[in-house]
């Protein structure tokens, strides 16, 4: 005969049986109410209106004490859901992070309980009792380990909500609501361990993380030394040139954003920098100051695991900036925006914008091409004045596209040899004026453009996608033969 097997029915009574035990404790010992549908009173920090000004904030969490008061009330910015600006009173008195703490102060006043528990039927005795299973007993709260935020709000009144043990069913905690110190002892709110998470960040969390503050527009000369070599540039009648050489507007005022949207990740001690090295150091200047950034890295040591190849350290980026007093950690991102070769930060287009309307004559030549294409623009169309090979006039207004728009991505300097398919680009104006004259060639998967007059040994990058723009397969520049055109009917 089969022998029962009893270890699915033990289960179930077993469960059957927790679940029955926290049902009597629910119901007998801790009395939980429905949710009331008046949302003020499912919040432990329920303030007296949306306009409510706080004026300070505490908040005692696993990570420490964070103090803060805010200094603009007479611009009405203190409220819940305003940016105001604010000040960290401890446990160093430092500018806050008016993002951060609008954050924090919008999770303190929407806190909202799942559940509420109503003791005003208990004894003092019992509701006592309870308090203290809770953790929310005043021996609790004045304990080193106790958690609480706390907002004081126009007037003077403190209103806090203290965190007390887990609560027994789902990720949630017991909370207790007081004002002015006294607790609420009539009603315990149930609430998302979640916020736990929200209030209890660290310092570096509430610090203001701006690395340097100054008006972009303000800059008017930089000087670097970065991981390529030294630049100077300098703003003059409105256009800034790059160790004299015309740059790019766009690139430098992307270069000066990066500085001025630098934020900390961290803020760290002096001896994080032992074993860094330093990768470039940058001063922006303005009429009345200089800031100065000095970027540090440090890659941790290969990580040994006994049986395998080493494993690449993590690398960690620092700076040193002249408007803090210590170094911070930042972003591996901001290297890559500020360590720039000069010819990066150059003019870009080959062509300016304004010069392209002038453009009226078109010539090339090169391997390939059998007698020099000269094009001329006459009216709004384009036509070929030799009489060689015939050339697809739609490449020529694809061409000044290209050198007009498609910016080029950086200034090689000696400039690569002149390979063997080079062309040689020269445009004019209606008066004859030369516009523009290169020889356009490429190097493996790169294409160049060596400005011819220019004396300098430099050439102009293009990315590899622009090569088709330019006539190296002439044969697909040529007008397609149209065998129907002239047949006889």
């Amino acid at each position: 005969m089969k022998q029962p097997d009893w270890k699915v029915p033990f289960i179930l009574a077993g469960s059957l049986a927790v679940l029955g035990g926290f049902a009597y404790w629910l119901q007998y010992s801790h009395k939980p109410k429905q949710t009331k549908a008046d949302t003020q009173l499912k919040k432990p920090i329920p303030l007296p209106s949306d306009d409510t000004q706080i004026i300070q904030f505490r908040i005692k969490s696993a990570s420490g004490v964070i103090e803060g008061k805010c200094d603009s009330l007479s611009l009405k910015t203190c409220k819940v859901g305003a940016k105001g600006s604010w000040t960290i009173t401890y446990p160093s008195n430092v500018k806050g992070d008016s993002d951060s703490i609008k954050d924090v102060l919008n999770n303190a006043s929407t806190m909202l309980a799942t559940d509420t528990i109503d003791l005003t039927d208990e004894t003092p005795e019992k509701r006592k009792t309870l308090l203290d299973e809770y953790g929310l007993s005043e021996d609790k709260r004045t304990k080193i380990g106790a958690e609480f935020i706390e907002l004081t709000i126009e007037g003077g009144k403190k209103l806090a909500a203290w965190f007390g043990e887990p609560y027994p069913l789902g990720d949630k905690v017991f909370v207790g609501s007081t004002s002015d110190g006294t607790l609420n002892d009539k009603t315990i709110f149930v609430i998302a361990n979640f916020y736990k998470g929200v209030f209890g960040k660290p310092f570096a969390y509430f610090r203001d993380k701006t690395v340097l503050e100054f008006n972009r527009s303000d800059i008017d000369e930089i000087k670097a030394q970065t991981s390529s070599g030294k630049f100077d540039a300098v703003l003059e009648s409105g256009g800034w040139t790059i160790n004299g050489k015309r740059a790019d507007l766009e690139r430098m005022n992307s270069l000066i954003t990066a500085f001025a949207m630098l934020k900390a990740k961290d803020f760290v001690e002096k001896d994080a920098l032992k074993g860094a090295h330093i990768v470039l150091r940058y001063e922006l200047k303005s009429k009345t100051n200089t800031y100065t950034v000095e970027l540090f890295e440090k890659t941790s040591k290969d990580i040994k695991i006994k049986g395998h190849d080493s494993v690449p350290g993590e690398s960690h980026l620092y700076v040193q900036a002249s408007d803090l007093n210590q170094p911070v950690e930042v972003d591996t991102m901001f290297k890559t925006q500020v360590d720039k070769r000069p010819g990066e930060l150059r003019y870009s287009l080959l062509l300016p914008a304004s010069d392209k309307d002038t453009v009226t004559e078109v010539k090339f030549k090169g391997k390939g091409i059998p007698s020099e294409v000269d094009f001329q623009l006459n009216g709004k169309t384009w036509t070929q004045k030799d009489s060689g090979e015939k050339v697809d006039p739609t490449h020529i207004a694809k061409l000044l596209d290209t050198l007009s728009s498609e910016h080029t991505v950086d200034v090689v300097t000696p400039a690569p040899s002149v390979g063997q398919d080079a062309i040689t680009l020269e445009l004019l104006d209606a008066k004859n004026a030369e516009k523009a004259h290169f020889v356009v060639y490429s190097v493996k998967d790169k294409v160049y453009a060596k400005d011819l007059s220019q004396s300098a040994n430099e050439a102009y990058a293009l990315g590899p996608q622009e090569k088709n723009n330019f006539p190296f397969d002439f044969a697909s520049w040529k007008v397609a033969p149209d065998h129907g055109k002239n047949e006889k009917k």
